[in-house]
């Protein structure tokens, strides 16, 4: 038993002006081919969507190693210089771990304690506080070498 859109081609050219060829929908087996290409189109785009947020776990991973980087790296600061925003020092930190889209972090430097930061991500609800405590280490110089510690608290500040 057969049906006349059996001996259709798979292809056929555009009727929109173009010489292309284009999947033909009378043919069973081109009309399958647009279906499958909606559905991987589709696919496509959820995994796009879904790998531009970041995860409170992945959020978690990249803080804690982030802390961990910040603390094995001394700090070099001029002699005239109380207080360093360690706000972008803390972001690339995180961007370095590979955990988690490479942008849609903050760290927003807390307005009554100079070291507190708040790191919040895109599409996370945790938000950590990260606590940087400065510890000299020697001074050459004008400039002076500083040991940070640093603590993570998995809370709001």
């Amino acid at each position: 038993m057969s049906t006349d859109n059996e001996h259709e081609p798979v292809f056929v050219r555009s009727t929109w002006g173009t010489n292309r060829h284009v999947y033909n929908p009378h043919n069973p087996a081109g009309l399958a081919l647009i279906v499958l290409s909606l559905l991987l189109a589709g696919g496509a785009m959820y995994h796009l969507q879904a790998s531009s947020e970041w995860s409170d776990g992945e959020l978690r991973r990249a803080v804690d190693e982030a802390a961990d980087a910040l603390e094995a790296t001394p700090t070099h600061k001029g002699e005239w210089t109380d207080h360093v925003d360690y706000g972008h020092q803390i972001g690339e930190a995180i961007e370095k771990t590979g955990h988690g889209p490479s942008y849609g972090v903050q760290a927003s430097q807390m307005e009554d304690d100079a070291h507190v930061y708040e790191i919040t991500a895109d599409g996370a609800d945790a938000a950590h506080c990260m606590t940087i405590t400065e510890v000299p280490e020697k001074a050459v110089g004008y400039y002076r070498t500083v040991h940070l510690v640093v603590s993570v608290d998995d809370r709001n500040c």
